[in-house]
């Protein structure tokens, strides 16, 4: 939920992981959304076997904290180009309970493109090969071509822990952080695309 709440997503627009792979960010995007307590579709807590557990009190509790939870009124979806990994995310999101407030689908982000005018927020952790082999090069070439061309009037903000990929990207970043994910250090880096917006990083 980290890397979420460090970008500049406010909840006021759609929201697209382009490669999703489990779902872990559309999940988090739609707990912060919508305002949901963590472990809020969990039954049993060990400290509920206290034997000064006040049964009331955390009643009163849980039931303020529901109170808090709010509609959703943008999608929340993905994509990603293995058809096994988007049965891993649906299920995923079914177990965390958000399987009405995200949608995910099998599509190659590459060959997608934006179709409607309002504003569009992108956040993903692309392959920077460590666990996944790619041509660094030629694939941070193509995500920064695939959001000049086909993504305009969107934030893009993206995290890797290959530091040279960013200077494939071909657009000049609006913002840089530094995080570490593991020991590995890394950048979340985001981006404003409008027509037109290319330019040497």
């Amino acid at each position: 939920a980290g890397i979420i709440q460090l970008s500049e997503w406010n909840c006021d627009s759609d929201l697209l992981d382009p490669m999703c792979g489990s779902g872990t960010f559309l999940i988090e995007a739609a707990m912060i959304a919508k305002n949901y307590p963590p472990n809020y579709s969990r039954n049993n807590f060990l400290f509920q076997n206290w034997k000064d557990f006040d049964v009331e009190l955390f009643d009163s509790i849980k039931k303020s904290v529901i109170k808090k939870i709010k509609k959703i009124n943008f999608k929340i979806y993905g994509y990603d180009s293995s058809h096994s990994t988007v049965k891993k995310a649906v299920l995923n999101i079914k177990e965390a309970g958000f399987e009405n407030y995200i949608s995910v689908k099998k599509e190659d982000f590459f060959n997608t493109k934006k179709d409607f005018d309002k504003k569009l927020y992108l956040i993903f952790n692309p392959p920077y090969g460590e666990r996944l082999t790619v041509n660094i090069e030629s694939f941070y070439k193509n995500i920064g071509d695939t959001l000049k061309k086909n993504y305009s009037n969107s934030t893009a903000s993206f995290i890797t822990s290959n530091l040279k990929s960013l200077k494939f990207i071909g657009l000049k970043h609006k913002r840089k952080i530094k995080l570490y994910n593991g020991k590995l250090e890394s950048r979340l880096a985001t981006y404003e695309l409008y027509e037109g917006s290319k330019k040497k990083n």
